[in-house]
């Protein structure tokens, strides 16, 4: 393995820094320190930021600084709660989108660095590595699929994007819940809220069409899942919904949707959430201490999404 110094490896991820930063701004929309947008899609006249929701304390008033101290008003378009994450909208041109995207999943151990630009007049970094990509649980819920790295976030760095060695982001920065420190929400995950909040002005979530509690997991299922401590009960089951389809019935416990255990009603609304509207998922249930394998198929929910 070629051994790389230091001082080269700093020098290629301020290189990496000066690139994205003209499409990293500053976002004033709360009465303390500002934080930080991500220019993701920009035209000759108008361009599309992402930061995070938390940031965001009003709906009116609120508007960037460049780094020249220009400031610009800009209007929110929609927010994602389950991701914290707010798309704003500004009518200017000469704005710079951040690119390349990343369009995979990031190698865990990935050098990266996270970028922010509260104060405007330069960008800011800080420097680590991708530790763990995939849902954590907290407490009572699953937190979504998002990618964990261990930059730190100072203060205004929310609304960022992370990025690695070349300059590619892998996602946005966000520090807005407490119990899960910071993480970063995959910039795939990204341009699919970004283009669903201009388009329909709010995020499409896959549904299923079923109501759901927790419960406990069948004793019959427990050496099969020795390490799952709960599931959830299906209460209720929307007609002609994808669940009906397949042949789930209102009391069926439902244990796992493509692996991922349902320990709680949270567990498959993250999952859903994650986008899966159109992709088979494989559901593991149990009826009457019988374990049923199907595959169903998510639609857009008919009302508004989760978050």
């Amino acid at each position: 393995m070629d051994q790389l110094s230091p001082a080269l490896v700093g020098n290629v991820f301020a290189d990496a820094v000066e690139y994205v930063s003209p499409g990293v701004v500053a976002v004033h929309g709360r009465a303390q320190l500002p934080a930080t947008g991500t220019v993701w899609t920009a035209s000759d006249s108008q361009a599309v930021i992402v930061t995070a929701s938390h940031v965001v304390e009003r709906e009116e008033s609120l508007f960037i600084r460049l780094s020249d101290g220009t400031d610009v008003p800009v209007t929110l378009l929609g927010r994602d709660f389950t991701r914290d994450l707010a798309v704003l909208r500004v009518e200017r041109d000469g704005l710079v989108p951040i690119t390349p995207k990343l369009e995979t999943t990031p190698r865990i151990g990935t050098m990266v660095m996270a970028v922010g630009r509260p104060l405007a007049s330069e960008p800011q970094a800080s420097l680590g590595s991708v530790v763990f990509v995939g849902s954590i649980r907290l407490r009572s819920y699953r937190t979504g699929c998002f990618i964990h790295a261990d930059p730190t976030l100072y203060p205004g760095f929310s609304g960022g994007p992370l990025i690695d060695a070349t300059g590619t982001v892998l996602g946005i920065n966000s520090s807005g819940i407490r119990q899960a420190g910071s993480f970063t929400v995959p910039a795939d995950q990204v341009d699919r809220i970004v283009q669903d909040i201009v388009e329909i002005g709010h995020v499409r979530t896959a549904w299923i069409g079923i109501t759901v509690k927790r419960g406990e997991m069948p004793e019959s299922a427990q050496e099969s899942f020795t390490e799952q401590l709960g599931a959830v009960i299906i209460s209720g089951i929307e007609p002609g919904s994808p669940a009906a389809e397949v042949g789930l019935h209102a009391g069926d416990i439902l244990i796992s949707v493509d692996e991922q255990p349902l320990e709680d009603v949270t567990d498959l609304k993250h999952i859903l959430c994650n986008e899966h509207i159109g992709d088979p998922l494989k559901l593991v249930a149990w009826r009457n201490d019988t374990r049923i394998d199907v595959t169903v198929t998510p639609v857009a929910r008919p009302e508004q999404p989760c978050g």
